[in-house]
């Protein structure tokens, strides 16, 4: 029997306010908003930039990934077994591929943050994209399922 361990995260406009003024405390002298919305960025939006600007906005999602997994106090978790659902509510009603919704970003800062092993696939087993629509409170939902298999002897 496999036990398993279950993690929930929510990247909410909330947060991403937090996250902002951390980093206007940091770096006093900007004036635009590193992230601008508690969604990751559409493939169709990054895979077009010009590579100098992919790695900024890359580099800006990673450090924010980073800021979440620390305010969760998940960092240094080092799971290895597991899969992991992005549930993404939209402010419109607008058509959504959810495969463009793909968090590349993000799954590199829970490598980077220690919270995940890595997102090759021999750790991450099942990745799950969907979306929906919540005008009010537009977000991103986490669900961490760890599977955790008992010593066969």
């Amino acid at each position: 029997m496999n036990e398993v361990t279950e993690y929930k995260i929510v990247i909410d406009n909330a947060l991403v306010d937090k996250y902002c003024q951390l980093y206007f405390k940091q770096h006093p002298r900007a004036k635009k908003r590193p992230i601008d919305r508690p969604i990751h960025p559409s493939l169709n939006q990054w895979m077009i930039l010009p590579r100098i600007q992919m790695n900024t906005l890359k580099q800006k999602w990673k450090d924010f990934g980073k800021f979440v997994i620390k305010k969760h106090e998940l960092e240094n978790k080092m799971l290895e077994n597991f899969e992991i659902e992005f549930l993404v509510f939209m402010p419109t009603r607008r058509r959504i591929d959810p495969d463009n919704t793909c968090p590349k970003f993000l799954l590199d800062a829970f490598t980077e943050s220690g919270f995940i092993v890595d997102d090759d696939s021999k750790h991450l087993k099942k990745l799950i994209l969907s979306a929906d629509c919540d005008k009010d409170n537009p977000r991103t939902e986490i669900y961490i399922k760890v599977y955790k298999e008992e010593n066969k002897e």
